[in-house]
């Protein structure tokens, strides 16, 4: 527990096993306030985040009793600097969708007589709207499982004066050039069992450039990094952000590959993303990874 809270100090996302049972929510709880606790986060926010995140938890009971899937998840991790710095909490089930449906959204609120689908109402109002779900894989276990996070965001500015997380990276230290802030995503996405990357690097200019897939691409530069797929809005980080770029990469990875191969989900809803997910034409498959030490044209590759 103390190591995992400090990872979070630091940078770095944190993740614990939930049980699949009603204690999921406890457990869930006291995470969350200890972490919270060694922010320094004021008392209002610790409160509203341990609701939100007993919800959350809550939610993953029906996958366990219904489904009977892999074990759920809780992360946490810091992102942002300065006044834009906050705590993002996230629990991951194994199910890419909803068992009951609807899910609210922005415009969408439960029936008066639902028997599901609260919860999330109140995460929608008490965060003030910094919630959402995405497609994404498990953290822990030995093969990364494929499914869903459920997140919701506070402030935590005070966390980045407090314990200079924004002077960190996924290994601890802030990556002095594109080169290593690219190994560091590299390495962290292969722990999330992707292979078959394709990387370029051009010392030189300070760029690296990560191919994960045909349309998907990483790209760092001069202390930035950004994705290229469809449907990204062109938005960057700072290398201190590189928790938050594994986890769009990810994201996108996993939405472009439903899109090609859709799972069976009769009767599963979605409502509820912040951003809805585009579904492009299928791609054909990215050809076999190979290394290069000079930048050239990478497959699916977009110029910045």
């Amino acid at each position: 527990m103390e190591d995992a809270l400090r990872m979070v100090e630091v940078g770095v996302c944190s993740a614990w096993p939930l049980p699949g049972d009603p204690t999921c929510a406890g457990v869930a709880r006291r995470i969350f306030r200890r972490a919270a606790g060694e922010l320094s986060l004021v008392p209002e926010l610790v409160d509203d985040g341990t609701t939100m995140v007993s919800e959350l938890a809550a939610n993953t009971l029906h996958v366990h009793s219904e489904e009977s899937r892999a074990g759920s998840e809780f992360w946490l991790y810091l992102r942002g600097s300065g006044p834009r710095r906050e705590l993002v909490c996230k629990v991951f089930d194994s199910y890419p969708g909803w068992l009951r449906a609807p899910v609210p959204g922005r415009a969408l609120r439960a029936p008066l007589d639902a028997m599901s689908g609260r919860g999330l109402e109140v995460v929608h109002e008490m965060s003030g709207g910094r919630w959402g779900y995405h497609l994404t894989r498990s953290r822990l276990g030995d093969q990364p499982a494929q499914g869903k996070a459920v997140w919701f965001a506070i402030p935590a500015a005070g966390a980045s004066q407090d314990l200079g997380g924004a002077s960190q990276g996924l290994g601890g230290a802030l990556p002095g050039s594109a080169r290593e802030a690219m190994t560091e995503l590299e390495s962290a996405l292969a722990a999330r069992g992707f292979d078959g990357l394709v990387r370029a690097d051009d010392p030189a200019a300070d760029m690296a450039v990560l191919s994960v897939c045909n349309g998907l691409t990483v790209w760092c530069r001069a202390g930035m990094a950004w994705l290229r797929a469809p449907g990204m809005n062109g938005e960057r980080w700072t290398y201190a952000d590189l928790v938050e770029i594994v986890e769009q990469a990810v994201h996108a990875h996993e939405t472009l590959a439903e899109a090609t191969q859709p799972r069976s989900l009769a009767g599963v809803s979605r409502t509820g993303a912040l951003r809805p997910a585009p579904r492009p034409a299928p791609r054909p498959a990215l050809r076999p990874a190979r290394s290069v030490s000079y930048l050239r044209p990478v497959p699916g590759a977009i110029a910045p």
